[in-house]
């Protein structure tokens, strides 16, 4: 038994998903993806952003707060307006992570802020999984992220 267990964990890390983009070569696709996470969501997307201020995302994550979905973004620096069913909280101590979780199974991570510089000027990576022990990690760091 102890055996079947250990070769499913194999198998499922082999079939997970594990994307990466180099921006600003591969803006399109990785603008396309986030979009398209968003709009699959279904239970609820937590964010942690240095600097949100992408009005496409900020529509889409409205949408899908609109269709039940949980959105909790904490943030240092926004300058666009969210839906009210959104969660915003700005943090006093300085956030510089750049992560997004979707529906706890699938996380995006890298060097950009969700702003049109980090997308279309700006040398930036984007690494997206499903990897389970990636993705707890994320989760449980999450966790850690308070209103200081």
């Amino acid at each position: 038994m102890k055996s079947l267990i250990i070769s499913l964990i194999l198998v499922i890390n082999l079939f997970a998903a594990e994307d990466v983009y180099f921006l600003p070569k591969q803006s399109k696709e990785a603008k396309s993806e986030i979009l398209s996470l968003i709009d699959n969501a279904k239970s609820n997307i937590d964010i942690a952003m240095y600097n949100f201020k992408h009005r496409k995302f900020a529509k889409a994550l409205g949408n899908a707060a609109k269709r039940g979905v949980e959105v909790k973004l904490y943030y240092y620096k926004k300058k666009v307006t969210l839906d009210k069913k959104i969660k915003a909280i700005k943090v006093k101590t300085k956030l510089h992570t750049k992560i997004a979780i979707f529906d706890k199974k699938r996380v995006v991570f890298g060097s950009l802020n969700w702003t049109k510089d980090s997308f279309k000027k700006n040398y930036e990576v984007m690494y997206v999984t499903d990897k389970k022990d990636i993705v707890e990690e994320f989760n449980e760091f999450f966790k850690t992220i308070k209103r200081r």
